[in-house]
């Protein structure tokens, strides 16, 4: 089999932790075709991991927010070196995914072709429409700690010009830039786009196996969890959460007590609680989000890259609009429902590793000097 390389990269918020899931699941079965899908070593934590930090190393970016009175070292490039070393030597199909790819600047772009030996590559992304984008996006910056406002502010942020959020935010979402951004190394018979049909689920999972040249069927393992949206009352309680962790505590603790136990024991272990509402996305910024995704799809179209699916449903989306009443006050099983996901080996699993190194050279010290005075007594 020629080698070659599949770039998955992105769009956010389109399937692509349920596809990396189901990559992840398979790769002992994948290589067997010789599909290589590497099982990444988190280097912070020691346990498996996504892709994720070998695409922040290259945008230069670090996981999670720095606090207020210091600053966050960046990703070291190695993160991402470790594995284009792995795909060089690899014979066969090779496979890097991350969302986070779909910030890649040109020159970002130009390392990775470089820095893979210019092995012959696809690109990969996945699209929906942007106004049912917006809420998905909303909610997972708030698992993130990186939101205090309500929804409404920040799509006005959003969809205002020279704010912080509205840059980063374009430079994911702004499709056809990003297709071009890389079609420009890459070239546009190399890039391929499908259109996600939530009609049918399995949809991206066929494309997918279509475009790379893999004959292992992917699916939605079941050990992913509900993922489900957070209803209104619950992003309630992470935005009060979100305002005071911060002030007491930093980006690793968060990961490990909200981000990856308490928020999870919501979304991924229970239903969405009776008497709890669904986010609504105003009038004005499903009008706003349509006629922009209009734009895209002609920009799109105006590209020599190759669509998977109608690019025309882009154009519509079918979600529910209106204003949002946020609480102040919440039942006790959700907050039950948080506290659930807990589970100390979970815990310990996610504690970075030059931390747990430091709590075991002392607990050693510390058991050495008793029996010391043990013995002293004796």
């Amino acid at each position: 089999m020629p080698k070659s390389l599949i770039i998955h990269a992105g769009f956010l918020k389109t399937g692509t932790t349920s596809l990396q899931a189901s990559l992840h699941e398979h790769a002992d079965q994948l290589l067997k075709e010789h599909v290589f899908y590497p099982r990444v070593i988190n280097p912070h934590l020691a346990v498996e991991a996504d892709h994720h930090f070998a695409a922040i190393a290259l945008i230069g970016k670090t996981e999670g927010w720095q606090d207020e009175d210091r600053s966050l070292p960046a990703e070291p490039i190695e993160s991402w070196l470790t594995l284009a070393r792995a795909y060089r030597k690899f014979d066969g199909i090779s496979i890097f995914s991350s969302e986070m790819l779909s910030e890649l600047t040109v020159e970002n772009i130009q390392r990775v072709k470089s820095d893979t030996d210019n092995i012959p590559t696809k690109v990969i992304f996945s699209i929906r429409p942007l106004a049912k984008m917006l809420p998905s996006a909303y909610q997972q910056k708030i698992k993130f700690g990186l939101i205090k406002v309500s929804y409404e502010q920040w799509l006005e942020h959003i969809f205002t010009d020279g704010t912080a959020a509205s840059d980063q935010f374009w430079l994911r979402h702004n499709h056809p830039e990003v297709l071009k951004r890389w079609a420009a190394v890459y070239g546009d018979e190399n890039i391929h786009l499908v259109v996600v049909d939530e009609r049918q689920p399995e949809f991206l999972f066929r494309a997918f196996e279509q475009i790379a040249g893999i004959k292992t069927q992917l699916s939605i393992p079941e050990r992913l969890g509900k993922n489900r949206s957070l209803s209104i009352e619950e992003m309630s309680l992470m935005r009060a959460i979100n305002r005071r962790f911060r002030k007491a505590h930093d980006w690793e603790d968060y990961r490990i007590f909200i981000r990856e136990s308490a928020a999870k024991g919501l979304t991924d272990r229970s239903e969405l609680r009776e008497g709890h509402h669904k986010l609504k996305t105003p009038g004005w910024a499903v009008k706003k989000a349509s006629e922009l995704s209009a734009s895209f799809v002609s920009e799109i179209e105006s590209l020599k890259i190759q669509t998977h699916g109608d690019l025309q449903r882009l154009k519509s989306a079918d979600i529910e609009t209106g204003e949002n009443s946020f609480v102040e006050t919440i039942d006790v099983k959700t907050v039950a429902a948080m506290f659930s996901e807990y589970e100390r080996s979970k815990l310990v699993r996610n504690v970075p590793t030059e931390l747990l190194v430091s709590e075991l050279k002392q607990r050693i010290k510390n058991r050495l000097n008793r029996s010391l005075r043990f013995m002293r007594r004796r």
